[in-house]
C-alpha cells in the first residue's frame, strides 16, 4: 500500500521526470492494466514460440530499426544481453569486453565461464567515459588469440557513439561476432539521429524501448539480420533459458502501443522533438555557469544533456534540479545527466532551462579530470574462475590487495569499478571512496562490505 501511495504522491508533486522511461508519464491510448493483464490463453500466442499476434508484433518492431529479426523482452536488456553472449559463445570462450559495458555483460561472462580482455574507453573531460576507438579492437586481436565475440556499448549512458560499422569489420574478419549494447539508443535512426548500429553491421543489437521510446519499464528487444555470425536458433534456445516464462502481456501490449505510435506519428514526433531539442541545447550552451557535454572526437547522441556547473559537484547541481521540480536521471562526480525523449514537452524544457539558467555556481574550482573509471584493475583470474570460487566479505579498508569475488558498480550507470577476478588497489580503493563520498550507489558491496575470494 505504501508503495502506490507513493506513487500517487510523485504524481501530485509533479516533478518533470528527466529520467527514463522515455513516454514521461505521458499516457498513450491505454487500456486500464487489469482488463488486459493475462496468461498465455488460446489465441493470444506464446513469446517463446511466437507464430500469430506476439510473431506480428516482434516483425513491426524489425521493420522500423530495418533489421530482419526482432525478439521481444519484458526483462529488459538484461535478459537480452545474457541471451546474446551464451548464443555467441561456448564456456571457456575468449571475449573482448569494452570496459564501459554495463553490469549484465560481465554477469554473462561469468556465468558463461568465459575469458575476458576488456578494452578501455578513454577519459574524456568531466570524467566521461568516450566510446571505443577501431584501432583498440583491432590491436586486440592482434595481442589475444582466439577472440569468439566482442561486446561493446553504444551509444553510452552519456550518449557517446562509437563507429559500430568499422569495428563490426575489423571482428569479422578476425571470425568474431559482434553485440552491440545499445539499450540507451533505441531511438536512434529515427528522425535526424545517429544511424541505429543494426545497419552497421552488427551481429545482435541489444535496445531498450523503454528508456527512450514510449514503452513501458522494462521493455526491450534483440535486433539480428539473416547474415549475423550468432545464429538464430543459438538466440532462441539461450532467450528460452533467460526471458521469463510468465511474460506480461500488459508490457507487451505496451510495445504495441510503442509501435502504433511510431508507425502513425513518429515522422512528425521526432521532427518536433529534434527541432525542440536542438532549441533547448543552443539556449544552454548560452548559459555561462553551465558546461554542456559535447564531445569533439565522437559522434554522440543529442537527446543526453549531460550538464555540469561551475564550482559544484554532480550531486550538487542534481539537488539544484531536485529543487525546481526537475528529477534527472543521474548523477557522478562533477556532472548531472538529464535524459530526454520524443514525449517531452515544452513545458518541461522550459522549466529545465529556468532551473539552469537561474542556477548559481559554488566556490569549488577544482574538477575531477579523471572521473570514476580511468582505473585498470589488475587481472589475477579470468571472471569465470573468480566466480567458482570460494568467498568472503572484508570492510573496504580492507580490501588492499584482496582479489574481488563480485561485480562493484556506482548504479547509475552500472559500469564496474571492479570486476570478479580483479585486485582491490589503491586506485579502485580511491575511486569507491570518492563516490561515497559524493553520495553515489554503490552496488556490489553487502552492508558496507565487499566480496572477495578466498585465495588457497
Amino acid at each position: 500500500m505504501e508503495l502506490l501511495e507513493k506513487l500517487k504522491k510523485l504524481k501530485q508533486e509533479d516533478p518533470y521526470p528527466m529520467h527514463m522511461p522515455g513516454h514521461k508519464r505521458i499516457g498513450l491510448d491505454f487500456p486500464d492494466v487489469y482488463d488486459i493483464d493475462i496468461t498465455e490463453i488460446d489465441g493470444f500466442d506464446n513469446l517463446h514460440q511466437p507464430s500469430g499476434i506476439i510473431k506480428m508484433l516482434a516483425d513491426e518492431v524489425a521493420g522500423l530499426y530495418g533489421s530482419d529479426e526482432a525478439y521481444l523482452s519484458v526483462g529488459g536488456s538484461t535478459d537480452m544481453i545474457l541471451t546474446s553472449v551464451f548464443a555467441a559463445t561456448k564456456p571457456g570462450d575468449k571475449v573482448l569486453i569494452a570496459r564501459n559495458c554495463h553490469k549484465s555483460v560481465y554477469h554473462a561472462a561469468a556465468l558463461r565461464d568465459l575469458r575476458a580482455e576488456y578494452l578501455y574507453p578513454e577519459i574524456l573531460e568531466l570524467g566521461i567515459p568516450g566510446g571505443i576507438r577501431p584501432r583498440q579492437v583491432s590491436e586486440a586481436f592482434s595481442r589475444y588469440n582466439g577472440i569468439r565475440c566482442c561486446v561493446v556499448t553504444s551509444p553510452t549512458y552519456e550518449g557517446v557513439i562509437s563507429d559500430i560499422e568499422k569495428i563490426s569489420d575489423i571482428c569479422h574478419r578476425n571470425g568474431a561476432s559482434l553485440i552491440v549494447d545499445a539499450a540507451h539508443g533505441a531511438h536512434l535512426g529515427f528522425g535526424d539521429f545517429p544511424e541505429t548500429p543494426i545497419k552497421q553491421g552488427a551481429d545482435a543489437v541489444i535496445v531498450s524501448l523503454h528508456k527512450t521510446l514510449p514503452s513501458l519499464t522494462q521493455t526491450a528487444c534483440l535486433l539480428r539480420n539473416s547474415d549475423s555470425l550468432i545464429s538464430a536458433e543459438r538466440i532462441k534456445k539461450y532467450f528460452d533459458y533467460f526471458e521469463t516464462s510468465s511474460p506480461s502481456y500488459v508490457l507487451m501490449a505496451g510495445i504495441d502501443r510503442c509501435v502504433t505510435f511510431l508507425k502513425e506519428k513518429g515522422d512528425e514526433a521526432f521532427s518536433e522533438y529534434g527541432r525542440k531539442l536542438s532549441q533547448l541545447r543552443e539556449q544552454i550552451r548560452k548559459i555561462p555557469q553551465i558546461t554542456l557535454f559535447e564531445p569533439e572526437t565522437y559522434s554522440y547522441d543529442p537527446s543526453k544533456l549531460v550538464l555540469s556547473l561551475d564550482g559544484r559537484s554532480g550531486s550538487e547541481l542534481a539537488d539544484i534540479l531536485r529543487r525546481g521540480k526537475i528529477e534527472p536521471e543521474m548523477s557522478s562526480l562533477d556532472y548531472c545527466l538529464a535524459m530526454t525523449s520524443v514525449m517531452d514537452t515544452d513545458e518541461g524544457f522550459e522549466r529545465l532551462y529556468e532551473v539552469l539558467k537561474n542556477s548559481t555556481p559554488g566556490e569549488n574550482s577544482k574538477k575531477s579530470a579523471a572521473g570514476l573509471y580511468s582505473i585498470t584493475p589488475e587481472k589475477r583470474y579470468d571472471i569465470g574462475i573468480a566466480e567458482k570460487s570460494e568467498i568472503f566479505f572484508k570492510e573496504r579498508n580492507e580490501l588492499i590487495g584482496e582479489v574481488s569475488g563480485a561485480t562493484v558498480t556506482v548504479y547509475p550507470p552500472g559500469i564496474p569499478l571492479i570486476v570478479p577476478g580483479e585486485v582491490f588497489t589503491e586506485e579502485v580503493s580511491e575511486s569507491l571512496e570518492a563516490a561515497e563520498t559524493s553520495g553515489l550507489t554503490i552496488d556490489g558491496d553487502s552492508d558496507g562490505k565487499y566480496t572477495v575470494i578466498k585465495e588457497n
